[in-house]
């Protein structure tokens, strides 16, 4: 049996046959939109290769791998959070999520990173589909480590993919409490294969609104008040295929 045959069977078995055709058009879109603009946004790197600004938390970085368009996508049509909210990446990547923002309709986007080399990665994404951006965007990547990082007022929509361990999640969430506490206001938290989720919700003033399961991904939806609620027919503790 072929490598490729054995990945689908495998696939299926996992994730049965509707969110393994998910993961094929997701993989078909990404590639081709490499392919098109000469972006790199689907290369993997491994842990191993990832050097980061904060060496303390070496062993907590994650491999680099792309959020997948398609399934982002759905996850923001899930959300229905406003489009006038800045949204952040952290743990940016090679920056798709951010593209994907941008192209999905958010007007400022951030992306967060603490490997240097996925930052420049990042920012030659951006600088070779700028033609394509809406001309009132604004992306921006930075190299910075998100427990000591000092977040804004405007800093509203946060999406993970699964960036760090225990140890490096509660401090960003420390430093997203200590803004909330200088600057109330709603947040949004997108979190894909929350590993960490436990520590989300012990540190932060959130609840778990939602779930949604598209492709290979698992996404939680988080907010903090009434306003941030996302729109849902399924309990919370049930994963909603789109």
């Amino acid at each position: 049996m072929s490598n490729l045959a054995v990945r689908a069977y495998n696939s299926i078995t996992r994730l049965g046959v509707k969110r393994t055709l998910q993961t094929v058009l997701s993989v078909a879109e990404d590639t081709l939109f490499d392919w098109r603009l000469g972006t790199d946004t689907t290369t993997r790197v491994p842990q191993a290769k990832l050097k980061v600004i904060a060496p303390n938390n070496q062993a907590q970085a994650r491999p680099y791998f792309m959020t997948r368009a398609r399934a982002l996508r759905r996850a923001f049509e899930h959300a229905h959070i406003p489009l006038d909210q800045r949204f952040l990446d952290i743990g940016c990547g090679k920056g798709k999520a951010l593209i994907t923002a941008i192209l999905f309709g958010y007007k400022d986007v951030l992306g967060i990173e603490f490997a240097p080399d996925l930052v420049k990665a990042a920012q030659a994404n951006l600088g070779l589909i700028a033609s394509h951006l809406p001309p009132d965007a604004k992306a921006d990547v930075i190299c910075a480590d998100a427990t000591s990082y000092e977040f804004e007022a405007k800093d509203a929509v946060f999406f993970l993919f699964n960036p760090f361990g225990t140890d490096v999640m509660r401090g960003f969430c420390q430093q997203v409490a200590k803004s909330l506490k200088t600057d109330p206001r709603p947040i949004w938290l997108i979190y894909a294969d929350a590993d960490c989720i436990d520590v989300v919700l012990e540190e932060l003033p959130v609840k778990e609104t939602s779930r949604l399961a598209y492709g290979g991904f698992e996404f939680v939806f988080l907010g903090n008040t009434a306003d941030a609620t996302f729109t849902s027919n399924q309990p919370s503790s049930q994963l909603a295929a789109a």
